[in-house]
């Protein structure tokens, strides 16, 4: 006979389901005030609504090299991030998490791509999120050697300047303890870009790497550099909140 493995929860689980008890104790004893303020302490996101925007998407492959495309590096990446901002506390809103393109969701523009962007937009704005990240892949096919993340912000945010700092640090952080040295750069303001253009909220397009670097591509590529770099943003953010706090 056969003998049935059970499926033992994580410690993960555990700890949040130990914490979601005792913040209700709390709220039934105390009130809700309290009970948000204990679990804040906890869960260092708590509270936070964070928009993850995949970048490209079914028609669109976004920056291609060697049949590796774009998008699927963008959607996994931000699966990554989702599960770990999750985990400390925050309410995470996709604009995908599958491999499809957004230009069906509205109809304010005769072109795909602009409708396609307009729904991203529209979701980050609707959301009303604290603050947004929009993930893609760089390319520079007129130079292999060019390589490294890159991060932009809208120029006359302030709060989005604070967060894309901390993000291009952390990440060069990252690819540096991977063993691929990347050059330090500053974060780039912008004013034409249309997702930073356009939305509310603070928030950044975050460039991974290049995809025509064979070093970017590689580790890019490898399911233990996306969690390295999902949990170097991770930490970009949670520093982000808590230097807003002081």
């Amino acid at each position: 006979m056969e003998r049935v493995k059970l499926k033992v929860p994580g410690k993960s689980t555990f700890v949040l389901a130990t914490l979601l008890i005792l913040a209700l104790i709390i709220q039934y004893l105390y009130g809700k005030n309290l009970a948000v303020s204990v679990l804040s302490g906890w869960l260092p996101l708590s509270g936070k609504v964070i928009v993850i925007d995949p970048g490209h998407g079914g028609i669109d492959g976004g920056a291609s090299f060697d049949s590796v495309l774009e998008k699927h590096i963008n959607l996994e990446v931000s699966l990554k991030l989702k599960s770990i901002l999750e985990k400390e506390g925050a309410n995470v809103v996709m604009t995908r998490t599958k491999d499809i393109a957004l230009d069906h969701l509205n109809n304010k523009s005769e072109y795909r791509h602009k409708r396609d962007l307009i729904a991203r937009v529209d979701i980050i704005n609707n959301s009303r999120p604290d603050i947004f990240l929009s993930l893609h892949v760089n390319a520079e096919k007129s130079s292999a050697k060019t390589r490294g993340p890159m991060v932009f912000y809208y120029y006359d945010s302030v709060k989005s300047r604070q967060l894309a700092l901390q993000i291009q640090k952390n990440l060069e952080e990252a690819y540096i303890k991977a063993g691929h040295r990347v050059p330090a750069r500053k974060a780039n303001g912008n004013r034409s870009l249309f997702i930073l253009k356009n939305t509310k909220p603070a928030g950044v397009i975050v460039e991974l790497g290049f995809i025509t670097n064979s070093g970017d591509r590689q580790l890019l590529t490898t399911e233990a550099f996306q969690k390295q770099i999902a949990k170097a943003m991770a930490l970009a953010i949670k520093e982000y909140f808590s230097q807003k706090a002081l």
